[in-house]
């Protein structure tokens, strides 16, 4: 599209890109005339994520990845329901307390309430906030507080959305921001907040956290009493003995023993954290707060299969097979990884699992305990008859061995287990390390009014919208509608142009008779005026007026243009050839009952030399030439009329007869002669026609686009050369000739 003629539409349609974001700012004037002011209070929690002073027990390294998803599920809580619904009750009581000045009071006219109920709602949201726990709507009092919520405008939706949180970038810092109709408010807001849910906070992981410690204090307990139980046997046994080394071993009876004794200790060690896990699991029962996973014990139950399998092969063999003996003690210490792995999610776990999947855990621990307790007799069992066979080698050595094993094995669960212990209590002093770093204040001023931005953007959007759609229809627009866009798109010479009037009760002398008629009116006329010295400086008599397509106007156009001729004492005479439509007929030849018609034929009988007689060929002599000619009620203005309606083409009904004598003959009695061809879309008549003529002048309308048919005729307009005497653009827009 072109630019220029871009803008130029634009200017014209200036009005409406400034109308209607006039009108659309006013009407945001409007609806934002009764905003409330609002204030805006902030409160900062550091979380201790990212930078902690406090003292560890553990070298732990900070991690950006894990500091970034605890800053997630930080968030995700501050904006969790329980968070907002604690803060509603928080601002409730505070309006129902009659020690306060209330925030908000609620309208008698909606709203009715009594003292009895206030203290019941009073007493509801307390309990509710000491024991941080929301009202659901299964609850019985739900409908009562709920009422008072909405009443007073802290229901869910109304903090909700006044309520802002967010992290401060590249800080550890979390900001609050409450925005209410009151600095007061907004401050108390804010600050509640913050307070309760560091309370909810450090409640849930306190909660969490604790009973992981008081179970490993438990287990460290255990495992001292185990240890100091073993010391004190393998020191009594020393000295009732004499031993003070032990050395070698006794043969392979002695290599058996040992290694049974080392499974009657590993067994004995997995009964002992069994019946730890089912006193565990039957706690976690009672309380229903602890998860463990039941992978971990699938895990544990087929080691210990395996182990079953492995240790019958092995005595069955006579207790000789090294390797076997070293896949049995590979096999015993990932069983006593898995179970460790087991105690300490089991201690660790949040809330997740269900009772019924705690007594599944317990039923599975209670039957791996009975096949524990059952391979430990038959460890038993073979370490008797093992002893029985080997009680004359060096007893007292091998006893040593086992008791020193025994008191190894005792010290390094119980180191394990304070490892643990001690990790336990760390994680339990690092529970809450949220704090409050800046409490909110009443602000001073409101926040800066969007109430213009709002009236700015509601213009400028409907400003945009408004060039956007102007510019849209431009583009899609795919009609002629100016001069200029008529000589890039179509390429032809234009003779002129004509404005587009209202041709209902078209009377053309009035238009001409008046004076300072109105500006459409007087652009026709000085258009038709161009166009008539354009056609006179043709210098052709004969001139054939065609279109593209049907309804372009060349009738109207044609009539116009000779009467515009004959205002300067020009003789025209209209030669109406379109036989498809003869409009000009019937305009022009209007109550003459006797119209003469150039498609009506006149025969004349010839006699030949031999007197016979024959048809000959229809002809125009002199004589019926001017009597084919009917005058007008305009002055200078004639017409040769045709039938209309016919099928046929002006070559098929004008063969035969000499149309171009017929044409010389009345170009000496007229200055100019019009031609009408039907639409070149459509029909081959103004090929046909082209011959007779001088000049060749095309209508076409401004209305319409160019499509491929119009480009073939327009191609052939091109090749016409030197006898095509240009383009007339039609029903142009008056404004469009102003661009």
């Amino acid at each position: 599209m072109d630019l220029l003629l871009l803008g130029k539409v634009l200017w014209r349609k200036a009005w409406i890109l400034i109308a209607i974001p006039v009108v659309a700012a006013f009407a945001a004037y409007l609806f934002t005339m009764n905003s409330e002011l609002t204030y805006k209070a902030t409160s900062q929690i550091s979380t201790g994520f990212t930078i902690n002073d406090q003292v560890h027990l553990t070298d732990e390294k900070f991690n950006l990845r894990d500091a970034d998803m605890r800053f997630s599920n930080l968030l995700n809580q501050m904006n969790s329901s329980i968070a907002t619904n604690l803060l509603s009750y928080k601002l409730l009581l505070h309006d129902l307390n009659p020690l306060e000045v209330p925030f908000h009071r609620p309208d008698p006219n909606k709203f009715s309430s009594n003292a009895q109920e206030k203290e019941r709602v009073r007493t509801i949201l307390k309990q509710r906030l000491d024991s941080i726990r929301p009202l659901t709507s299964t609850d019985v009092d739900y409908p009562l507080v709920k009422k008072y919520l909405e009443g007073y405008a802290y229901g869910y939706s109304n903090v909700k959305d006044a309520l802002a949180i967010e992290r401060i970038k590249n800080t550890d810092y979390i900001q609050v921001d409450f925005s209410s109709d009151k600095p007061n408010l907004s401050a108390y807001a804010a600050n509640a907040f913050t307070e309760e849910f560091i309370r909810y906070y450090s409640t849930a992981r306190t909660s969490r956290t604790g009973e992981s410690v008081d179970f490993l204090k438990q287990v460290v307990d255990e495992k001292k009493a185990e240890r100091d139980s073993k010391l004190e046997m393998l020191q009594m046994f020393k000295s009732s003995n004499n031993v003070l080394d032990v050395q070698g071993e006794s043969g392979a009876k002695m290599a058996q023993l040992s290694g049974l004794e080392s499974q009657r200790d590993l067994s004995r060690s997995n009964i002992n954290r069994y019946e730890l896990m089912i006193q565990r699991l039957t706690e976690d029962i009672k309380y229903a707060s602890s998860p463990v996973t039941n992978g971990g014990n699938q895990r544990i139950f087929e080691l210990r299969e395996k182990i079953n399998r492995l240790n019958e092969r092995y005595i069955t063999g006579g207790s000789t097979n090294q390797r076997l003996l070293d896949s049995l003690n590979i096999l015993r210490q990932q069983l006593g990884e898995q179970t460790d792995m087991v105690n300490r999610m089991g201690s660790t776990l949040g809330t997740g699992v269900t009772v019924a999947d705690l007594k599944q855990q317990l039923k599975d621990a209670q039957i791996n305990l009975q096949v524990e307790r059952t391979n430990l007799s038959a460890i038993e069992s073979k370490i008797r008859e093992v002893q029985y066979n080997i009680s004359g080698y060096a007893s007292k050595e091998a006893r040593l061995a086992t008791i020193q094993k025994e008191a190894d094995l005792a010290l390094q669960e119980y180191s394990a287990a304070v490892e643990k212990y001690n990790e336990a209590k760390n994680r339990l002093a690092e529970t809450n390390t949220l704090r409050v770093v800046l409490a909110a204040v009443p602000p001073l001023n409101p926040e800066t009014s969007t109430r213009v931005l709002i009236i700015a953007l509601s213009g400028i959007t409907s400003f945009t919208l408004c060039l956007f759609v102007i510019i849209g229809l431009e583009l899609i627009d795919g009609s002629v509608r100016t001069p200029d866009k008529f000589k890039s798109s179509v390429g032809l010479p234009l003779a002129g142009s004509v404005n587009r009037i209202d041709n209902r009760n078209f009377n053309i002398r009035s238009y001409f008779n008046q004076q300072n008629g109105n500006e459409e009116t007087e652009m026709f006329k000085s258009l038709l005026r161009k166009l008539r010295h354009e056609i006179e400086s043709l210098n052709a008599k004969v001139i054939l007026f065609t279109s593209p397509k049907r309804k372009d106007g060349k009738t109207f156009l044609m009539f116009s243009l000779s009467y515009v001729l004959s205002l300067i004492n020009k003789r025209v005479l209209i030669i109406d050839t379109n036989f498809k439509n003869n409009s000009l007929s019937q305009i022009l030849g209007r109550n003459q009952s006797d119209l003469k018609v150039l498609d009506s034929k006149r025969l004349k009988m010839l006699t030949s030399a031999e007197g016979q007689t024959r048809e000959a060929q229809p002809e125009f002599d002199q004589e019926s030439s001017y009597d084919l000619i009917n005058p007008t009620k305009y002055k200078n203005i004639y017409i040769v009329g045709n039938s209309g309606g016919g099928h046929e083409s002006p070559a098929e009904i004008l063969s035969g007869r000499d149309f171009s004598n017929l044409i010389s003959v009345l170009a000496d009695s007229f200055d100019y002669i019009l031609l009408e061809g039907a639409a070149l879309n459509d029909y081959s008549d103004t090929k046909e026609l082209v011959k007779y003529a001088d000049k060749v002048v095309a209508v076409f309308s401004a209305e319409t686009s160019i499509k491929q048919l119009d480009r073939e005729s327009i191609y052939y307009l091109k090749s016409l050369g030197k006898k095509f005497g240009g383009a007339i653009l039609n029903r142009v827009d008056t404004k469009n000739l102003k661009l």
